[in-house]
């Protein structure tokens, strides 16, 4: 019986009258090549598994630490700094807006320039067109 040989382009003869490839691919490679990657996993597991062993709790450098003392002297930087929390300070942003939007208010009163809620806004606008508002 013979396979499909190397120099060869295509199937072989047999493999034709068989309607599929008698021959596979050679499956101990592969075997090898996932088990040595299982090997170099789990040599790795070990190898930092024992390092964290090793040095456990002799990390003590605490050169580039504030103490308490130093933490309440430090001088804030000038406005605007960074969001402490960005999702609280989002959703204040966000809830004051939407106070804003929806009542009245003065803009500037000796002016008497003031705002309404922009739902009243929209209809007074439908009302009296661009037109009137001036």
């Amino acid at each position: 019986m013979s396979h499909a040989h190397a120099h060869s382009e295509g199937p072989s003869a047999e493999s034709l009258a068989l309607n599929h490839e008698i021959s596979d691919a050679r499956s101990q490679p592969v075997i090898w090549g996932v088990v040595m990657v299982f090997g170099v996993l789990i040599l790795a597991f070990v190898f930092m598994g024992g390092l964290l062993a090793i040095t456990a709790g002799s990390i003590t450098d605490a050169s580039n630490t504030l103490s308490d003392s130093e933490v309440t002297q430090l001088q804030l930087p000038p406005a605007p700094r960074l969001e402490q929390n960005p999702r609280v300070d989002g959703d204040r942003i966000i809830a004051e807006a939407t106070a804003r939007l929806e009542s009245y208010g003065w803009v500037n009163e000796q002016a008497e320039r003031a705002h309404i809620p922009i739902e009243r806004a929209m209809e007074l606008l439908l009302e009296h067109g661009l037109d009137a508002v001036k």
